[in-house]
């Protein structure tokens, strides 16, 4: 049987079973075929190259011959466009197509091979890169000064960034985004460093820098007044005066530029994203650049436009309107974060590393107090009485009762909660900044006017609260472990740090104390629970240089006692109350 003559048979049979508009296209395209190949059977589909008109990008598009169904599977690779047999020609997933064709013997026209050959040459290349932006561990010399190990995935991801200079470090919240920078600065001595990050972060940024790299001179630039900034290894600034501080910071000439929320320049025409990137275009060109955030991307792949530029890194996709052309569609958030791994990201998540993870991790966030003068006068009361009434420490200790110890509670009280509410403007921004990244979060606190606070920024948060009734907290619990969308649970620290299901989230936080280690161990374990497949993180937001920070000390000696009981130690404990007295005796 010639060629013509099995075309004709293939034909008939495909009327029979095919419209016959569809199958007179079909067997057209095998007629013209067999014209033109009079020695060689027709393959049952072609590829070519084409240009979609909305996003200016080349296709390779599939045509069917007399291969029936052909165009429905080709419609479902990867990169497929609106359900057509049209597949972006991109190096994201070009061995998907390769694989398909040579499977099913589908022939590509000159063009479309010599196209896909390209597109598997840089999809190899780039490859390497993707992986080493995954990677969970990887050799890495680090300094001797470093006040600190790193775990295995965060020298990796000092690594990749050491590799590309100019990138975005965007594990998941809790895997230590700013250490890494921290050792990236060190490891190629890139000083002086300049660290952008939202004002609540400051005081953190502060003490991480002096954990980390104690040798290193830092500067806390606040306020809008001109600092001396020479001489400094690392200025620590906020972004909202970073305009204010530009020719300074610019005079530096530094040698690496940090910025921690970078998703805080996500609108290009905010006074603050202009600031930051007329900064970044006077650091040295071989300068480290790195954009901090578990959220570079929050809502439409436009929002990267800005940070991409001021990281320079945009040339890598064109402009910021062709970005927006290409990525724009849900369906390729896929793809562009592909490119955004070969180019400038390094992202691991809890899931990922969660052999390296502790079961519990606790992280301290310090905040400055917005009503400073009014604690500062309110804890001189409270020195001045127990002055009045011990004369020293063992004093206290031999003479204090009930009766010195309820008044003395009161005193304290007044002062955990001026320390409560002093917090709020900081917490509403360090948790938005949280819900941001799209994971659930759990914060306790213990008094009510706080709560409400809470719950007036945070309306559509669930909550677990003193006021609600028995029902109302079940709902409230069901709503926020089984709706997506529900990011918070605001929780009294008195009433639902037990009894409470809450492991849909992997990370609670404190924003007030409560007595004794055992509430924040039993609150801790509301999202640590059996079903809990994370690492869960308590962060404890605590006021620098308050009953907060002497608080949070005495739990944690406690809970060394508790462990001293169960290594068989005999352990020595005191009551909570007599212990921050007696850290206020002069």
């Amino acid at each position: 049987m010639t060629v013509l003559d099995q075309i004709v048979e293939r034909t008939r049979t495909r009327l029979r079973e095919e419209p016959l508009t569809r199958v007179d296209m079909r067997a057209q395209r095998s007629l013209d075929w067999a014209e033109q190949h009079p020695d060689e059977p027709p393959p049952p589909a072609m590829v070519f190259v084409t240009e979609d008109e909305e996003s200016g990008e080349r296709e390779l598009v599939l045509e069917e011959l007399w291969g029936i169904g052909m165009a429905a599977e080709f419609a479902a690779l990867p990169g497929a466009r609106d359900g057509r047999p049209a597949v972006v020609a991109d190096a994201w997933a070009p061995d998907h197509i390769d694989r398909f064709a040579r499977e099913n013997d589908v022939r590509l026209d000159d063009r479309a091979q010599e196209l896909l050959h390209q597109l598997l040459v840089e999809h190899a290349e780039a490859e390497e890169l993707v992986a080493l932006s995954q990677a969970t561990e990887g050799d890495l010399d680090l300094p001797a000064e470093l006040g600190g190990e790193l775990m295995p995935f965060q020298a990796a991801g000092v690594r990749y960034a050491l590799r590309r200079r100019r990138a975005f470090i965007a594990d998941e919240q809790g895997l230590g985004k700013t250490v890494q920078a921290l050792a990236a600065m060190e490891c190629e001595e890139a000083f002086p460093a300049i660290v952008i990050c939202p004002a609540s972060l400051k005081l953190n940024w502060e003490r991480e820098a002096q954990k980390w790299l104690p040798q290193r001179s830092r500067v806390v630039v606040s306020g809008r007044k001109p600092v001396d900034l020479s001489g400094q290894d690392i200025v620590i600034v906020n972004y909202d005066v970073v305009g204010a501080h530009l020719r300074r910071l610019a005079a530096l000439r530094s040698r690496s530029l940090i910025l921690d929320e970078s998703h805080y320049c996500k609108n290009p025409g905010a006074q603050r994203t202009k600031a930051v990137a007329e900064l970044a275009e006077a650091m040295r060109p071989d300068a480290l650049l790195l954009a901090l955030t578990g959220t570079p991307l929050v809502n439409r792949p436009k929002e990267l436009v800005p940070q991409l530029r001021i990281l320079g890194r945009l040339g890598a996709f064109g402009s910021g309107a062709e970005l927006e052309r290409r990525f724009g569609a849900n369906t390729e958030r896929e793809r562009l974060h592909w490119h955004l791994r070969r180019t400038c990201y390094v992202r691991r998540l809890k899931k990922d590393v969660l052999p390296q993870l502790p079961a519990k991790r606790r992280a301290v966030v310090p905040f400055d107090l917005s009503n400073e003068r009014e604690y500062r006068h309110a804890e001189r009361d409270l020195r001045a009485w127990i002055s009045e009434k011990f004369s020293s420490a063992e004093d206290l200790r031999s003479r204090v009762d009930s009766a010195l110890r309820a008044e003395a509670l009161v005193r304290v009280n007044a002062l955990r909660q001026l320390a409560g509410v002093g917090k709020l403007h900081a917490a509403h921004s360090w948790i938005h900044d949280f819900l941001t990244s799209g994971e659930k979060l759990v914060v306790f606190a213990a008094h009510r006017a706080v709560q409400r606070d809470l719950m007036e920024a945070f309306p559509d948060a669930a909550h677990i609260l003193g006021d609600d009734t028995p029902a109302e907290r079940d709902a409230q619990v069901q709503r926020f472990q089984s709706d997506p969308d529900v990011l918070l649970c605001i929780c009294s620290l008195k009433v639902a740090a037990h009894g409470f299901t809450l492991t849909a989230a992997s990370d609670v936080a404190f924003l007030e104390l409560g007595w004794t280690p055992a509430e924040h161990d039993q609150a801790e374990d509301r999202a640590h629970r059996i079903g809990q497949s994370d690492s869960v993180t308590a962060w404890y937001l605590l006021a620098a240089d308050t009953i907060d920070e002497r608080m949070a000390a005495l739990i944690d000696s406690k809970r060394e006692v508790v462990g001293a009981v169960t290594d068989g130690r005999v352990p020595v404990d005191a009551s909570m109350i007599d212990g921050l007295l007696a850290s206020y005796v002069r």
